[in-house]
């Protein structure tokens, strides 16, 4: 008997955390699915092609260290990509703000999550505002912040 109570204690224990999970990314009242960003919602070649337009566009006026870590977090977390996506298309580059595809806008989102620890998924985030509504940023379960190259 005290063997099924530990087996169904450690298997709860075990389940727990995926149905907590699941619970903060379930749709509420009918809303479409959300995603965060801690499930991966872009690519390696999306990111490294951010690093590039970062370096040409960005980083004359702020360096990538700027945009890491708590500064990141306490303006960001919890937000969906689309808040930043529309601050930084609204505002850079500083010389001539939305001057840049939309496209290199997520870029450089996705070299931002990069450098704060935001998984790398498989796919490409798309630059579809629908979309990145979607998505929000979640920095609680992250690795550490990567460096301004992204390793």
């Amino acid at each position: 008997m005290t063997r099924l109570v530990w087996t169904s204690l450690l298997g709860t224990c075990m389940v727990l955390p995926f149905l907590q999970s699941y619970e903060q990314e379930r749709p509420q009242n009918g809303a479409a699915p959300q995603r965060s960003t801690a499930m991966g919602v872009y690519s390696r070649e999306q990111w490294m092609r951010g690093r590039d337009v970062y370096a040409g566009q960005c980083a004359g006026c702020h360096p990538a260290v700027t945009h890491v870590g708590p500064i990141f977090t306490t303006s960001w977390a919890g937000k969906r990509l689309s808040d930043l996506f529309g601050f930084i298309r609204e505002r850079m580059p500083k010389n001539d703000p939305g001057s840049l595809s939309e496209e290199e806008y997520v870029d450089v989102i996705t070299y931002l999550l990069r450098l704060n620890g935001m998984p790398v998924g498989l796919e490409e985030l798309p630059a579809d505002s629908a979309t990145l509504s979607r998505i929000r940023i979640d920095s609680s379960r992250v690795a550490p912040p990567a460096r301004p190259d992204g390793r």
